[in-house]
């Protein structure tokens, strides 16, 4: 799944592309961070299936927000170094994504109990998205 569209221009250097790919990795790790802990709480019985829903949806929102503002499918990579990264990220995004999707389809069909499951997917999907963070602010 491809979840970021729109039309921007090139980054002028592999520094300056890293630094935006590490801002759209860091804000997407929040997002996902925010869902796992909703989830966590859900299957503790401590959410409504209503307001987990809606704050499921928020953080699938924000990732798809983060992902956009990065702009990271329609911008022209500077250098062979930023379409290592470029292409990386992607994969992080969409794997997040799919995980936030996949515990905001659950909450509204009423499985609300079982969404503390997804809780260890998220962790994986923050993780991975923080320590991108990490290496390129490094």
């Amino acid at each position: 799944m491809t979840m970021v569209a729109g039309c921007a221009g090139s980054s002028r250097t592999d520094e300056d592309y890293r630094r935006k790919a590490a801002n759209t990795a860091e804000t997407a790790a929040s997002a996902v961070s925010t869902a796992r802990l909703a989830v966590e709480a859900a299957g503790r019985g401590r959410l409504t299936g209503p307001y987990v829903s809606v704050l499921l949806g928020e953080a699938e929102g924000d990732l798809l927000a983060a992902a956009a503002q990065g702009t990271f499918e329609s911008r022209q990579p500077p250098g062979e170094a930023a379409d290592a990264v470029r292409e990386r990220l992607g994969v992080l995004l969409d794997d997040a994504a799919d995980a936030l999707a996949e515990v905001r389809i659950g909450a509204r069909r009423g499985e609300v109990r079982e969404l503390g499951e997804h809780a260890g997917d998220l962790r994986k999907a923050a993780e991975r998205l923080e320590g991108f963070e990490e290496e390129l602010s490094s």
